[in-house]
């Protein structure tokens, strides 16, 4: 069994290579694997202060989208599992030895456990957050729904279900994996094939959520053909409605005020784009993956 290592990067050097000395630590035999860095940036030109191990095959992707790069990365994949993760995150050790025993004749994908940690000088607001709400991998991947940042896909199951969806902005990993498990392929969630991701910042989360609401718009769109009154309406009732399930994290008073606080801000934030959509005053096609 041979694993072909995803990463796409979109101007995020540093963190890619932290990412890529973990891959570099892996206790699976070198020979097992091989490393794909796909560069998303518009020209392809890396910084002269960007060192990467000569083992690792970097290739470039000018079409915009991390979804696109990932489908590149496969296409020149030569091993028959094909893993994703994301230039932010640092994969166990363990990470591909431990994910090997789960791809058998019985399992075709693998989700594996996203773990938060707090970067250095990073947001302890934006941790709080995320370590309660963040890719709770142990709850979707059950249903369907797996992300990108620890993935395993069989390369022939990638290749017959189409790979990603590059139209869409965000959520494309869920599409693929929803569309895997449809097809009557099987996915199970493995706690020990874990990669740490660094907690984002408020900024960055909003952000996120920025591309989150202009993507599902412009998909519930095309496919089911509704306006985005409806969709707001949709969202309005939701929040007022919905009973959001936590994860199993145990959180003080103040903890759990501050995770709901920031819970409100985004509700009233995702309104607020849908309405900017609705006034034309924002064009969901513009915003980048």
């Amino acid at each position: 069994m041979k694993f072909s290592v995803i990463i796409p990067t979109y101007n995020d050097w540093q963190r890619l290579q932290q990412c890529v000395m973990a891959l570099e630590g892996q206790t699976l035999s070198r020979d097992q694997y091989e490393v794909i860095v796909v560069d998303n940036s518009e020209h392809g030109v890396i910084p002269e202060e960007v060192h990467l191990p000569c083992r690792v095959q970097l290739i470039h992707e000018p079409k915009p989208g991390s979804y696109a790069a990932r489908n590149k990365g496969a296409a020149v994949a030569t091993g028959d599992i094909v893993a994703f993760t994301d230039s932010d995150c640092i994969p166990d050790k363990n990470w591909l030895n431990n994910a090997q025993k789960y791809l058998n004749e019985a399992n075709d994908l693998v989700g594996g456990k996203v773990e938060i940690f707090q970067p250095e000088g990073g947001s302890k607001y934006g941790y709080m957050y995320e370590r309660v709400t963040a890719f709770p991998q142990q709850k979707n991947v059950p249903l369907g729904k797996g992300v990108t940042a620890n993935l395993f896909v069989k390369k022939d199951v990638f290749e017959k279900v189409g790979g990603f969806n590059m139209a869409i902005k965000s959520g494309g990993d869920w599409e693929f994996t929803l569309r895997c498990t449809k097809a009557g392929y099987q996915m199970i969630y493995a706690d020990d094939v874990q990669v740490k991701h660094p907690a984002r910042n408020l900024q960055t989360i909003f952000k996120k959520h920025y591309r989150l609401t202009c993507g599902g718009a412009l998909k519930v769109k095309r496919e089911y053909g509704y306006s985005e009154l409806r969709m707001l309406g949709s969202h309005i009732k939701g929040g007022l409605t919905g009973r959001k399930k936590r994860s199993t994290v145990v959180l003080s008073m103040k903890e759990r005020v501050i995770v709901y606080s920031i819970d409100l801000m985004k509700f009233m934030y995702r309104a607020i784009i849908y309405v900017g959509v609705i006034l034309r005053l924002i064009n969901p096609d513009k915003v980048r993956e």
